[in-house]
Formats: C-alpha cells, sequence, structure tokens
C-alpha cells in the first residue's frame, strides 16, 4: 500500500507538552477550600430556585389537567349531538385513555378549521409585515423583493416571501430543465439498478442474477484502490424499489396507488436524498375509438394520455437537483409557474402527445397543484387536457380553460387544500333526463372564464393509533377515498365524471417514467433538514429485518425504507421484495409471520403504517400490496391490492390472490394477533 504524499512544510501543530504532577500547595487549598464554599451557596440557591419552580410546574399542571378535563367533558358533550362519529368514536373521559382519545379528537378537529380561517385572514394578519419589508428595504437590499406595493392576500404574500428567500438563497426554483427517460437516468446515474432492472424485465432471463462488471461503477472516494466483485450484488438498496412498477393503471384508485410509487423512484438508492422528481406518463390505445372521425388536427384516433406529476419529497428550504421540494410548494402557492411544470411540459412533448389527443392530468399535493397548472396553458403549450384530477391541492385561486372538467378530493382534515384560503368552485353541468346538456349550470364561488365542471368529494379517511396532523395529507389514504367513490359514488355527478373518465383506464396502456432535475443544481437534498426521532431512527432493526427477509427461499431481493408520501414526519414504512414465485408465499410462507416481524418498526420507530409488496420474476405482471394499520381501538387494518397487467395473469392468479373474487379488501384483526 503505497503511502500518501506529506506536506513539504511540516510545521507542528501547537500542542501542550507533558509534565509531571506535584502536590497541591497551601494556597492551593485556601483556593480549593474558598472555591467549594462559593459553589455551596450558589447551589442552595439554585436549589431553593428549583424547588419554587417545581411547586409551580406542579401548580400549572394541575390547571393545565383541569382545564384539559374541563375541555374533553365539554367536546364529548358536543360531539354526543353529531350524527357521525369522526375522526374518533369517543368515550367519556373517565380514565387517561379516554381522555387522551378525546382531546386527540377536539385537536385535530379544530386544527385545519384554524389554518382555514388565518389563510382567509393573511392578508389583514400579515400584510403589514411585507409593508415594512417593503419600505426597510429601501435601506436593506436583502429586503427588497416584489411586490413592493400591493392589496396582498396569500398569492402575493407568497410571491414575497419566495422573493426575501431568493435573497438569502432559499426558495430558488431556478428555470432550466433536463427531462430524460428515468430507465436512461437509471443507466446513467445508477447503473447498478439499471443492469439489475434489464435482467428483471428480461422474460428469458435465467433464475439467477449475474451482473455486467462493467456496469458496476466504483465509489469515487475509493477510486484509488483495487476493488473486487460487489460482495453481495442482491443487497444493493433499490434494486427492489427501481425494478417493481405497474405496467397498467386501471382506475382511480390505482391512480393513486401509482403516486407513492412515482414518489419514492425519486430516491433509487434509498439514501434518503431526493435525486429526481418522476413523471409518469401513460398513452392508452382503445381500439374501440379507433375509427373515430378526422377532427382536422394530427391526433391519433383512440389515444389518450394520463399524466401524473410527483408530490413533495424534499423539505429542505434549499433547491436541489429534484424539483418538487418546498421551493416548489412556495412558488405554486404564489400562483407562479414552477421548474417541474417546465418539465412536465418537457416530458409531455418527449412522450409524442399531439394536439387534440385527450390528456387526463392528475396529481396528489403539490403534484395536483403543477397540473392544473399544466392543464391551464395546456392550449397554449398545444395539448389538449380535457380531465384533471387532484388529490389534497390547493388550487382553488386557479383559472382554467372552459374544456377542462376538474374532480377535486379533500379530506375534511387536511390542512393543506386550506393553505390558500379559498374553497374550490362548484360547478356542476346540469342535463336532461335524456343526457344531454340543459342550458344553465350550477355555479357557486367562479365568475368570468371558468372550466366546464368543477366537483369536490369531501371524505374522512379510517385515522390509526398515535394519529399526526399529517396523516390525512397522505396518499395512500387518499387512495382509499378513491376506492371509496369507485365503489359507491357520493352523488350522480361524480358517477357520471367517473364513467367519463373511464376511457382513460381502458385499452393498451404504455407507462413510460420520466426523471427531472434542476439545471445548475448540483446538490440532492435530504428529504428532511432535521431529523428527529420520528423521521429517522435507523438502527439495526431495518438492516436487521432486511436481511432477515432475504434468507426466505426464492427471495431475491428486498428494499426496507421509509416511504414520505405526505408530510416529513409522516412515515409510512415499505418493503419491496421480489421473489421467484408467488405461490409460495400464499402457500407455504406465513404471513403473519412476515407481518409480525415488520411490524416492529411501527413500536419502535414510530410510523403510521406498514406497506408490503411482492412481485415474482416468473409472474412480473401479477403485485400484491398490503397495507398495515393500527387502528384507534388497538384493532390492526389489512388493505389488500392485487393489480394485474393482463387478462391472462388475471385468470391463472385470480383465485390464489383473490379467493373473494375483488382486488382490493380490507380486513380487521384482534389487538393480539401479531404480538
Amino acid at each position: 500500500m503505497s503511502a500518501p504524499r506529506p506536506d513539504a512544510g511540516q510545521a507542528p501543530a501547537p500542542q501542550l507538552p507533558p509534565w509531571l504532577r506535584r502536590p497541591r500547595g497551601a494556597l492551593g487549598w485556601i483556593g480549593l477550600s474558598v472555591a467549594v464554599a462559593v459553589a455551596s451557596v450558589v447551589l442552595l440557591v439554585v436549589g431553593l430556585a428549583l424547588v419554587v419552580v417545581a411547586i409551580a410546574a406542579w401548580i400549572v399542571r394541575g390547571a393545565v389537567w383541569l382545564v384539559l378535563t374541563i375541555t374533553d367533558w365539554v367536546w364529548f358533550t358536543a360531539r354526543g349531538f353529531s350524527r357521525r362519529p369522526y375522526p374518533y368514536d369517543l368515550r367519556p373521559p373517565v380514565d387517561a385513555a379516554s381522555r387522551a382519545i378525546d382531546i386527540n379528537d377536539a385537536w385535530v378537529s379544530t386544527l385545519p378549521r384554524a389554518i382555514d380561517l388565518v389563510a382567509r385572514t393573511a392578508g389583514f394578519l400579515f400584510a403589514p409585515l411585507a409593508l415594512l419589508a417593503s419600505l426597510v428595504g429601501i435601506v436593506l437590499p436583502r429586503l427588497r423583493a416584489r411586490p413592493y406595493l400591493a392589496v396582498f392576500g396569500v398569492p402575493g404574500l407568497e410571491t414575497k416571501l419566495v422573493g426575501l428567500g431568493r435573497n438569502s438563497g432559499f426558495f430558488d426554483d431556478g428555470h432550466e430543465v433536463s427531462v430524460v427517460p428515468y430507465d436512461a437516468f437509471l443507466q446513467k446515474s445508477f447503473p447498478q439498478r439499471a443492469d439489475f432492472l434489464r435482467w428483471w424485465r428480461d422474460p428469458g432471463a435465467s433464475g439467477t442474477f449475474h451482473p455486467a462488471a462493467e456496469d458496476w461503477s466504483k465509489p469515487t472516494h475509493f477510486s484509488g484502490l483495487a476493488l473486487g466483485p460487489y460482495p453481495d450484488v442482491l443487497g444493493l438498496p433499490g434494486l427492489a424499489l427501481t425494478a417493481m412498477r405497474r405496467l397498467r393503471i386501471d382506475g382511480l384508485r390505482e391512480l393513486f396507488i401509482s403516486q407513492r410509487e412515482i414518489d419514492d423512484l425519486g430516491d433509487p438508492d434509498l439514501d434518503d436524498r431526493a435525486d429526481v422528481a418522476v413523471i409518469r406518463i401513460v398513452s392508452v390505445d382503445d381500439p374501440v375509438d379507433a375509427g373515430a372521425a378526422d377532427d382536422g388536427t394530427d391526433a391519433r384516433p383512440g389515444r389518450r394520455w394520463i399524466v401524473q406529476f410527483p408530490s413533495t419529497q424534499t423539505w429542505h428550504p434549499r433547491a436541489g437537483t429534484a424539483p418538487n421540494d418546498l421551493t416548489a410548494d412556495f412558488v405554486a402557492l404564489s400562483m407562479h409557474e414552477t421548474t417541474l411544470t417546465r418539465a412536465g411540459l418537457v416530458a409531455m412533448r418527449q412522450a409524442g402527445i399531439r394536439p387534440g389527443e385527450p390528456v387526463l392530468v392528475a396529481g396528489f399535493s403539490l403534484g395536483g397543484m403543477v397540473a392544473t397548472q399544466v392543464a391551464d396553458v395546456s392550449e397554449r403549450q398545444g395539448f389538449t387536457v380535457t380531465r384533471l384530477v387532484t388529490a389534497g391541492s390547493s388550487i382553488g385561486r386557479y383559472r382554467l380553460p372552459r374544456e377542462v372538467r376538474v374532480l377535486s378530493l379533500e379530506h375534511v382534515l387536511d390542512t393543506v387544500p386550506r393553505l390558500e384560503g379559498r374553497e374550490n368552485p362548484i360547478i356542476v353541468e346540469r342535463r336532461h333526463a335524456d343526457g344531454t346538456r340543459a342550458d344553465a349550470d350550477v355555479v357557486v364561488g367562479r365568475r368570468g372564464d371558468r372550466p366546464a365542471e368543477w366537483l369536490t368529494v369531501k371524505a374522512g379517511p379510517p385515522l390509526p393509533r398515535g394519529y399526526r396532523i399529517a396523516t390525512t395529507h397522505h396518499s395512500p389514504s387518499y387512495a382509499e377515498t378513491a376506492g371509496a367513490i369507485e365503489t359507491d359514488s357520493p352523488a350522480p355527478e361524480v358517477a357520471a365524471y367517473l364513467d367519463d373518465i373511464r376511457p382513460f383506464f381502458t385499452g393498451r396502456q404504455t407507462i413510460v417514467d420520466f426523471a427531472a432535475t434542476r439545471v445548475g443544481f448540483e446538490i440532492s437534498r435530504p428529504a428532511v433538514p432535521i431529523y428527529f426521532h420520528s423521521t429517522v431512527d435507523d438502527g439495526i432493526t431495518r438492516d436487521h429485518l432486511r436481511v432477515t427477509l432475504r434468507r426466505v427461499p426464492g427471495v431475491i431481493a428486498v428494499d426496507l425504507y421509509q416511504s414520505r408520501t405526505g408530510f416529513p414526519t409522516t412515515i409510512l414504512w415499505s418493503a419491496d421484495v421480489l421473489v421467484q414465485s408467488l405461490r409460495p408465499w400464499f402457500q407455504e410462507v406465513a404471513r403473519a409471520s412476515v407481518y409480525r416481524a415488520l411490524l416492529t418498526l411501527l413500536a419502535r420507530e414510530r410510523g403510521i403504517g406498514l406497506h408490503l409488496r411482492l412481485q415474482a420474476k416468473r409472474t412480473p405482471g401479477v403485485t400484491w400490496e398490503s397495507t398495515m394499520q393500527r387502528m384507534a381501538d388497538g384493532r390492526w387494518r389489512e388493505r389488500v391490492d392485487v393489480s394485474f397487467d393482463t387478462d391472462a395473469a388475471r385468470k391463472e392468479w385470480g383465485d390464489l390472490l383473490m379467493p373473494g373474487g375483488w382486488a382490493s379488501t380490507v380486513t380487521y384483526y384482534d389487538a393480539s394477533e401479531f404480538d
């Protein structure tokens, strides 16, 4: 081993030479005695002060307990007049557990309404600060940002905040964007995952993965070493995540299940840093409409498109390579075009979407706001966006083209749709009994230019125990709501809308994912700027479980990671498992044992649930997935989804994976089932 080159100067660093300790002299003993006497007096005074503080704290604690107890009883009594108990089924607050549920119910029910009130009055509350910043900006350039003088509302305040942040290096969304197919991005940046992906997708490949040595890069910080083969080629993080991608989206619920997938794909090496924003584009060829009449454009008959945008994946105030971050949130709320919006338009051109071909744009949270911006500029950009589907997005202030029909899903306890301080308009198409459109529509809250239809569906998903305020702002929760309205539509207008978008989910589908990055930004920002215990506690638990699962016969690769599909502290633990065949997992492997092991993550690392996905090399067109959560009453709730990419796969595996005859089921287990 060659030695590193020494410094030519060889100047020694400062240090103290060693010396022999001598006995303490008379002056030393006098000084020590005085110090002990002074310290004793000081500590006595501090101790007495602490006793006073402890008594005061005890009195305050008693007062708080009294206030909370009265609040519990008042809230419990008031909620007794409610016809439907939500978010929790309350009990008289006579013990600690009942009081905790009651006060939590009051908190989570009140906070979204308080945020809505603050957003509606933001102009009155914060406009003086914005005007003061403009005044001080005359002297201090750092406080100069547009608008200088305005009647401030939420968009104006957000614009001012973004401008002030840019003066200090924050919230710089950039302008130029790079968009490439996701597989090409993997090949360039993560060749190991791309190599494995080619083997996984090849139906004629052998049952054992053999990496191409030239494609497996060496770490740059070890570039001077002669490295041997990777010790465990199937232990590399991200193999299962990047390989397990759906090939079809068959409905509204699956659309939001797909949302979680593209959000997670933005971090292919699972280092908890967002590397790219993944935009999913689905081309749909409907043979039924292939003979449609020519409309004067070069649109292909029967061709439709779905374009899905990612949600926020990094909450760092400084912008990084991935354009779906906190910066994009602030820019979107200020109603300015985001870099992610420009990336979406570039991806749509690269996908080959032609004028006149109907496009459905969709997204959750930030993705919904970006989809709304794309719908707004689509006509000027040469696209025909006809449908917009959002979940948990603040879009009530946007003006949309006349031909766009909107469906917005919002949870009653979700704070994000309330951030803009304006409700979505109510625009409902009136139709005659024969289905033809009437002359006048129902329009509330929107004047002037407006979309053809705007339906907003409110709902309340089941909440897990240990509820955090962010749980209802969570794409898997919105997938639950989407499945509920598909099964039982809350109104005829919603049922008609679902029938109207059904052609986007039928026919032959081809899914292409695109990787978008900001140009000029080289740093992949961490998911959260400060790591709390609730966001990361990566001890032996995760690695031990991952290694143990890989020892199960037939398992090829395992990824175990934190899926952030909502707020940064809303952690859904995800386990992706690639196997040789699905059959042993439903005939031999005890699912309860797998759950029992994985659910220890919820106890030790405070997640809100567990998501398990299975896919097999022999049947890559079949994906089995389940979500486990512990409810407020202590029971475990399991939601199982099975997706089939072909009718042949459904016919072969349907009886084994769907004994009830349906692809989505909910099962409750006793609290002690997995102890």
